[in-house]
């Protein structure tokens, strides 16, 4: 059966959606910082494969934007230098494959583009790979405030209490540093963003999801924009909004959830990193990169401190 010329406009059509990456423009801005703009971003994540496996949308357009606003900056003679760096809490060496995962884990970082003294992978005997050995969240506390000390980190990005892929490693980790930022010794402490868990059904939707998230984004947009446009006709003939928001609101609704979607060319960037890890490359992992929406789709939440350290709470 031959394609008609519908089904050519609309695979066109498809492919154009998908060929550029998208984002809702607020790239975990930190406000303690509007003067520089600098931002030390920084990574957590469990093992070796989970940087490429779910936040490849996030670590590709942060350094693609990053990259376009240093070229910006020296247009204007300013220098203002964001750096992205990578925790990994264990080297994944449940199977007896730490020293080969570990190897993998700096592959797979050359490829996404995170520096080499940027990420650390830490085989850490309090920290195994292990589906029923629960990591304790004060330990997890104390190695993720070292590496925030020590590197002024200024945003932590991991997962939520969902942990994308239902791993007790995975499920953990935000509880460990909550409890980092409750006792943080400086002031104001780092901004705090989880990757969002979505049900099942659809977490496995393939090229569905960045088709759909880019419509949402591009719909917002729209929406916005007329909005303005409205304000500004209305303004023309004396009218003012008697809807004013309250004051320090946010007057875009996406930028209270920011959204990564990988383009093509990073879907394959994520893909070319997975197949370094080829030590856990089994068939289920080859069916998770071809239909797992976190291969194309990043949505987070800032997490917001609660009265008690062990409450855990997003907006």
């Amino acid at each position: 059966m031959f394609f008609s010329a519908f089904h050519v406009l609309v695979l066109s059509v498809a492919i154009a959606i998908l060929y550029e990456p998208t984002n809702s423009g607020n790239h975990f801005e930190n406000e303690s910082l509007v003067s520089t703009r600098s931002q030390r971003v920084l990574l957590v994540t469990a093992h070796p494969d989970d940087e490429c496996l779910f936040f490849a949308p996030t670590i590709k357009g942060l350094t693609k934007s990053w990259r376009m606003d240093t070229s910006n900056d020296n247009k204007i003679g300013q220098n203002h230098e964001n750096e992205l760096f990578s925790l990994c809490l264990s080297v994944g060496d449940a199977d007896g494959l730490g020293h080969i995962r570990k190897e993998e884990y700096e592959k797979s970082l050359d490829v996404m583009g995170i520096k080499d003294t940027n990420r650390i992978a830490l085989d850490d005997p309090n920290l195994r790979d292990s589906m029923e050995l629960t990591w304790d969240i004060d330990y997890i506390a104390d190695v993720v405030a070292e590496f925030v000390i020590v590197h002024n980190i200024t945003t932590v990005l991991s997962f939520d209490q969902g942990g994308v892929s239902d791993h007790p490693n995975h499920k953990i980790i935000p509880y460990g540093i909550q409890r980092m930022l409750y006792a943080y010794p400086v002031h104001p402490p780092p901004k705090f963003y989880v990757l969002i868990t979505v049900p099942l059904s659809i977490k496995y939707v393939g090229i569905l999801a960045p088709l759909v998230a880019k419509f949402d984004l591009y719909t917002i947009n729209v929406l916005h924009s007329a909005e303005d446009y409205f304000a500004w006709f209305l303004k023309c003939f004396g009218y003012t909004s008697t809807t004013a928001s309250p004051q320090g609101a946010k007057q875009n609704p996406e930028e209270a959830l920011p959204v990564f979607v990988a383009g093509i060319s990073d879907y394959f960037a994520a893909l070319k990193a997975m197949c370094e890890h080829w030590s856990q490359l089994v068939w289920f992992r080859w069916l998770n990169v071809m239909f797992s929406r976190y291969m194309w789709v990043n949505e987070w939440a800032e997490v917001t401190l609660q009265a008690t350290p062990n409450s855990y709470a997003t907006p």
